[in-house]
């Protein structure tokens, strides 16, 4: 499984729609996140950690009270991500592992944000990272979501930086020009992987079972 991630405005979601484009299967880590946020298990310990009011009245839960709630302590997203991290690193790897056996994709891509924030990286053989310099990539926001320049750079700022995640990552694809330079570095990116894949068929690939169980212990989990 190869990690995609990349900041806002970077140009991620357009080389996502290029690797499906290719035929590559791509998991949705956020589609994921909201599957795994609606289970029993997870709204069982939201309720235990954080109360009865981040639900309404009907027992759903109202993610904008959690978010609210959550969100002004660090100590509280700590929480929030105990819970939920292991679940949805789990079922990231059941997924990437079903579309695998199916012998149907020439690769498989788990798209994330926050891959390596998460740590969802580990669970990848590889990582590839979309990058774009700040004044584009607010020049973008600002068109696309019509936000003020302060409004736009403070988006970004909010992030974690390029330079942080350039360590992790094993391929980089830079989006400071065109529309056609993306597609076509995206394109031979994706050439390069099916070469490294046939030649080596990642031998180093990662201990998922050995991550899982760190997560599950370090959160007072049962294997």
């Amino acid at each position: 499984m190869i990690g995609l991630t990349g900041g806002i405005a970077s140009g991620k979601s357009t080389v996502t729609a290029r690797l499906k484009s290719l035929g590559a299967f791509v998991a949705d880590a956020d589609e994921i996140s909201r599957e795994v946020m609606a289970s029993d298990e997870v709204l069982r310990r939201i309720r235990e950690e954080f109360g009865s009011g981040v639900f309404r009245e009907d027992g759903t839960l109202a993610r904008d009270r959690l978010a609210q709630k959550v969100f002004s302590s660090k100590e509280r997203v700590a929480a929030l991500d105990r819970i939920t991290h292991p679940l949805i690193a789990k079922r990231l790897i059941e997924v990437a592992e079903e579309a695998q056996h199916t012998g149907l994709y020439p690769l498989v891509f788990v798209d994330a944000a926050l891959l390596i924030e998460s740590g969802f990286y580990r669970i990848c053989n590889r990582v590839w990272l979309v990058t774009a310099n700040t004044g584009l990539r607010i020049r973008r926001i600002i068109l696309r979501d019509g936000l003020s320049y302060e409004a736009a750079a403070k988006r970004i700022a909010s992030q974690t930086t390029d330079e942080e995640k350039l360590p992790y990552a094993s391929v980089v694809i830079e989006n400071n020009g065109s529309l056609e330079e993306l597609i076509e570095k995206t394109d031979a990116a994706f050439r390069s992987e099916l070469l490294l894949r046939n030649l080596s068929r990642y031998e180093n690939s990662p201990d998922n079972d050995t991550y899982i169980k760190e997560l599950m212990g370090n959160y007072g989990e049962d294997e």
